[in-house]
């Protein structure tokens, strides 16, 4: 009996080990989803010309970027040394004939350049800001939500200070600031 139990003993240890492993496996079950694409058309919010755009000390125009993406592309001029304000650069209108959205501005970065020259760009949304952004502004940081109603705009203005001693005719730093809307 006892020679018996010894034979036991490895071949049970042995199934038990077979059965942890198969125990401890991964199961993975692939459950298929299908996902369909359309397009439902241009977006109900959208950016205008301010009444401040004159393609000189300020321009705005459209791209569609490598990735496919819609760009609007605002172009300031600052004066060297004094605060320069545009009161309407852009317009940020709802064209959704039954809904009001919320619209928020939010900085996302720097793109290219540097804050050697530009000492701040600040922002308002309608009545809300500004937001000011500068060497030391957060990515994330923004102004609003502001309710823009069915048909209706709000105005971003913008200020700028360049230092005296900018040079002229290229660049000084270029932001990424989106427009984020929820319904």
């Amino acid at each position: 009996m006892a020679e018996k139990a010894r034979k036991l003993g490895p071949a049970a240890l042995l199934m038990l080990l077979a059965l942890a492993s198969f125990a401890a496996a991964a199961v993975t079950i692939t459950n298929i989803t299908e996902w369909h694409v359309q397009s439902a058309g241009t977006p109900p919010i959208v950016k205008v010309k301010g009444a401040d755009v004159d393609d000189n000390l300020v321009s705005v125009t459209t791209t569609t970027a490598g990735d496919g993406t819609n760009r609007t592309i605002i172009t300031i001029k600052g004066y060297t040394g004094d605060p320069t304000k545009y009161d309407e650069v852009i317009k940020i209108c709802n064209k959704d004939a039954s809904k009001s959205y919320n619209v928020k501005l939010v900085y996302q970065g720097v793109l290219s350049g540097g804050w050697t020259y530009v000492k701040y760009l600040k922002l308002w949304l309608g009545e809300a800001g500004p937001l000011t952004i500068d060497g030391t502004t957060s990515e994330g940081e923004s102004i609003g939500p502001v309710t823009v109603a069915p048909g209706a705009c709000v105005s971003v203005a913008a200020e700028v200070l360049v230092t005296p001693d900018a040079p002229t005719g290229s660049d000084l730093v270029t932001v990424l600031v989106d427009v984020v809307s929820t319904p």
